[in-house]
């Protein structure tokens, strides 16, 4: 949760994961703002503490590719400045193909890749099995090789950008709830925390999957609602794995996997997304499991089917670690970014989609130029607030159009 003063007026923005951090870095940068970031607990421990931190650059919805390489802008940008080294982890990825539908997506996402500039290349099922020794190819047609992407610790990446931030100018504060938004004839006038009022006329929501709480005490509604994601880790196999393979995308299976180490991150879209009422959800995510381990392996074995036909030791392999958290899914899968239509001095970044990480860098140049009145750097009105008309960001069927959104997603 986080504090702003732009030019002599205070302003307030609330959330310190990703995209809270990259917003207050950006703010802190781009004009003579005095920026606090404010957080309920410390730095990165919410749900981006559980994200599992894939980047991919091309992406069918083209208007989230500019945000992407805006992140890995200012990341490259941030090791200058910290004079460290960031963690991440460019390996590039694999989108596998098995099937005339996962072949024709691929190459269009290849044809937005060339758009973009990004490099990638097509390679034959050889190929595929030389990068990724694990995966089975007997049915493999080739792959898209994306050389730019790449995985990294979501942790560090927030750090960083609060650590860049105070280089900047900004003042860290961390173990502040921000409780509630203070405001006077439709303008912001402050906010309300566990250790007393902040007065501000400017307040950027980005507080994830508690971000309607707040909003909607401004009847601002959020078109975005908290949604399960599951992932998995195997056990360590040096003979499978490296931390140098690239990651995986297999569009045929609902699956996406990168190294962790000598093992295997790799995430499966249940079928039957699960949804959470925000009002239910405690303030720290600390010890919350959304998952029991009969569901977990009911998922792993029955919805996980088509992934084991590309990873046969899957039946021999030690299972780790299964990782459950909460992601902020709009109903198509798309973000949330902008201006509040109803309260001056509202700013809302949030509602990600699972981009959270990959897109934290965008998310904050383009508050901060919003709050500074400058032009945007891409366009962003496929990321407006008022795209779905009116809805209840609390009722449960506008919850579910979220979930299905996350369990009909694809790509990585």
């Amino acid at each position: 949760m986080s504090k702003y003063l732009i030019n002599d007026e205070k302003g307030c923005c609330i959330g310190g994961g990703t995209i809270g951090a990259g917003v207050a870095y950006y703010v802190s940068k781009m004009g003579n703002a005095e920026v606090t970031l404010v957080d309920r607990d410390y730095i990165g421990s919410g749900n981006t503490a559980a994200a599992a931190s894939l980047v991919t650059l091309a992406r069918a919805k083209r208007p989230i590719i500019p945000l992407v390489m805006e992140t890995m802008a200012a990341i490259e940008e941030m090791e200058v400045l910290l004079e460290e080294p960031s963690g991440v982890m460019k390996v590039g990825s694999v989108h596998v193909v098995a099937s005339d539908a996962s072949e024709k997506s691929v190459r269009n996402l290849m044809e937005i890749a060339k758009e973009f500039g990004l490099e990638h290349e097509w390679i034959t099922a050889e190929e595929v099995k030389e990068r990724l020794p694990w995966v089975n190819i007997s049915e493999v047609r080739g792959g898209a090789f994306m050389k730019g992407d790449c995985y990294m610790e979501s942790t560090v990446l927030a750090n960083n950008y609060a650590k860049a931030a105070k280089i900047c100018g900004a003042t860290i504060k961390q173990y502040t709830d921000v409780e509630e938004i203070l405001y006077e004839a439709n303008q912001i006038t402050g906010v309300r925390t566990n250790n007393g009022v902040i007065n501000c006329d400017i307040v950027v929501d980005a507080a994830g999957a508690w971000s309607n709480l707040l909003s909607m005490q401004v009847n601002e509604a959020i078109p975005m609602a908290p949604v399960r994601s599951i992932y998995w880790i195997t056990g360590r196999r040096p003979d499978l794995f490296n931390p140098h393979q690239p990651m995986a995308i297999f569009p045929d299976a609902s699956t996406y996997c990168r190294p962790e180490g000598e093992a295997l991150l790799f995430g499966i879209r249940d079928r039957a997304g699960l949804h959470v009422d925000p009002k239910t959800l405690p303030n720290s995510m600390h010890g919350y499991n959304m998952i029991k381990e009969d569901e977990s392996w009911h998922i792993l074995m029955d919805e996980g089917e088509k992934f084991q036909e590309f990873f046969p030791e899957f039946h021999d392999m030690e299972i780790a670690h299964c990782i459950s958290g909460i992601s902020t899914y709009t109903p198509d899968a798309s973000l949330t970014l902008g201006k509040a239509k109803n309260m001056e001095g509202l700013y809302v970044a949030t509602g990600c989609s699972g981009a959270g990480v990959a897109t934290s860098g965008g998310y904050g140049r383009i508050i901060a130029e919003l709050i500074y009145d400058m032009p945007l750097f891409t366009q962003i009105d496929s990321f407006s607030m008022e795209r779905f008309g009116n809805f209840d960001p609390f009722d449960g069927v506008f919850r579910q159009q979220c979930a299905n959104a996350r369990s009909n997603k694809k790509e990585g």
